[in-house]
């Protein structure tokens, strides 16, 4: 029978469907179709699903293949391939000369009880799609695997009871497995309720792909906090668009040792201390970091990390893209004119500075003034880790934030440690946002200050040796590498030792070796 608009079926409704009599959508959206053979039993299930499969225009996959009476049925979830099978009908002559009868029927997907035969079957694919030299598992659009083809069972993750024993396989089977794909799945958050116990037995999972799937929000994923995930995909997920611009941070709050989400590298994270607790009860304990607004954490994050970046580099001119073309800026000092030389004599504090032209020349108009003013100071090398951000006002139109810390300047005779403290005031243009206005204002550090900052050796700015990696961390390396590039494992390996497990230089070394076509084909071969 047919059940377009009605509840009930031969198979439950999957995830993100209401079905009901006004949900004329739902067959849109999610397009099952049962195809029925009539006198499909009257001859070999091989022999026939080839001729299907020779004969039809659209490749499909036949699920949940069973026979009824005289006729045998199975479904397709591939609405084309179901209108293609339709243009079959008694077109394909059998070997009794009789003319094929195919039925299309429009239906929910097939409901199959999770029997003892379908668990035998289900580890039966899994051991085909696990790679144990480098601990994965695909189980990427699991239920439409060809070892499922043509057979009565049918088992889509989405349902609760079937990704909960496909877990339990893995932690009775597998417990040491470091990467799973469980892409195209159409998963929800119920489909994951059994993530919570999941992660306490698979502490080895570092690389977890759940793209293209039905994840509304972080819950299911809240389930897998702890793991020490390095590489997660969640693409193709509503989350992803409901998160809007606090996405990245808060995903990497779930997950703090991530180091790629959905196939990009992520910037380094910036750290903020605490100042050590004073030892009087009238102070207020320091917090490092303040949001008025979380969602705009990690818009600002992302704006500091590449500001300092080009602000520390030897060329501060690509800071002109910062800055609107209107914006002002002023610098202030205090302190010792020895130890701030090229600070104070630019100083415009209104309190020493009377007059009024001075005053007015102090202060930098226009994007092109500010720059250039800026690559007039010192070169300069911020510590992250000494840095304290405010966020107290955050608006569609304008947002301002405070940021302070510690830095010295380089390729100068000044070697003591200076506080800096920066006030933006942003607002949007294009995609993003720029400076309409500035402050700056540098001192000498305090003494505890002095002593927090810079505790991590300086970066070293010629040629770093190749990485000290573990067995796991290539490993790690290499499957990230491999789902970037297309190429195999071995293949990813072998590119990332040659480069010194260095994964942006193999990157670049691949992408030109693509472009001149030297790769060889059994390079992709998995």
């Amino acid at each position: 029978g047919r059940y377009r608009g009605y509840r009930g079926g031969p198979g439950r409704t999957p995830p993100g469907i209401v079905v009901g009599r006004h949900n004329s959508s739902a067959a849109s959206v999610f397009s099952w179709h049962k195809v029925v053979l009539k006198n499909g039993t009257k001859y070999d299930k091989i022999a026939l699903l080839k001729e299907l499969l020779a004969k039809c225009s659209v490749k499909f996959i036949p699920i949940c293949y069973t026979k009824q009476a005289m006729n045998t049925y199975f479904y397709l979830e591939d609405q084309t391939a179901a209108r293609a099978l339709k243009e079959l009908d008694r077109q394909i002559e059998m070997p009794d000369g009789f003319q094929l009868q195919i039925n299309i029927e429009r239906t929910t997907p097939p409901n199959m009880p999770l029997t003892d035969e379908l668990v035998d079957k289900i580890k039966v694919v899994m051991s085909k799609r696990y790679i144990a030299d480098h601990k994965a598992l695909n189980l990427k659009s699991f239920h439409t695997d060809e070892g499922f083809a043509g057979e009565s069972f049918y088992a889509p993750l989405w349902r609760s009871n079937v990704m909960n024993k496909v877990l339990t396989v893995i932690i009775d089977n597998i417990p040491e497995l470091k990467a799973i794909d469980l892409s195209n799945n159409k998963l929800n958050s119920s489909s994951l309720e059994f993530f919570s116990t999941f992660k306490s037995k698979a502490k080895d999972l570092t690389i977890l792909y759940l793209a293209d799937n039905k994840i509304p929000d972080t819950k299911p994923l809240e389930r897998l906090k702890g793991l020490e995930l390095v590489d997660l995909k969640l693409t193709g997920n509503p989350v992803v668009t409901n998160l809007g611009s606090s996405y990245t941070a808060t995903i990497r709050k779930i997950f703090p040792k991530l180091q790629f989400l959905d196939g990009k590298e992520l910037a380094k994270e910036i750290g903020f201390d605490d100042d050590e607790p004073t030892t009087s009860s009238d102070m207020p304990v320091t917090i490092p970091k303040m949001m008025k607004n979380e969602a705009a954490n990690g818009v600002v994050l992302t704006f500091l990390e590449q500001f300092f970046k080009l602000y520390d580099s030897d060329n501060r001119q690509p800071l002109l893209d910062a800055y609107h073309e209107s914006a002002m800026f002023s610098l202030s000092a205090q302190g010792r004119h020895d130890l701030l030389t090229a600070y104070i004599p630019e100083s415009r504090n209104l309190k020493r500075v009377d007059y009024e032209k001075k005053r007015h020349e102090l202060l930098r108009k226009g994007r092109l003034s500010v720059v250039a003013f800026l690559s007039t100071l010192p070169k300069t090398e911020h510590d992250m880790n000494t840095f304290t951000l405010d966020v107290p006002f955050t608006s569609e139109s304008l947002m301002t934030f405070t940021v302070t810390g510690c830095f010295r300047e380089r390729g100068t005779k000044q070697s003591n440690i200076k506080h800096f403290n920066r006030c933006f005031l942003v607002v949007p243009q294009n995609s993003g946002f720029c400076i309409i206005n500035e402050t700056l204002f540098v001192s000498s550090a305090t003494d505890l200050s002095t002593r927090k900052a810079f505790l991590n050796p300086p970066p070293n700015t010629a040629a770093a040796p190749a990485p000290d990696l573990d067995q796991a961390a290539k490993q790690t390396l290499a499957v990230a590498f491999s789902e970037k590039s297309g190429m195999n494992l071995q293949f990813s390996a072998k590119c990332l030792e040659e480069n010194g497990w260095d994964f942006d230089k193999a990157g670049a070394v691949f992408s030109e070796a693509k472009t001149k076509g030297i790769i060889p084909p059994e390079a992709y071969a998995k």
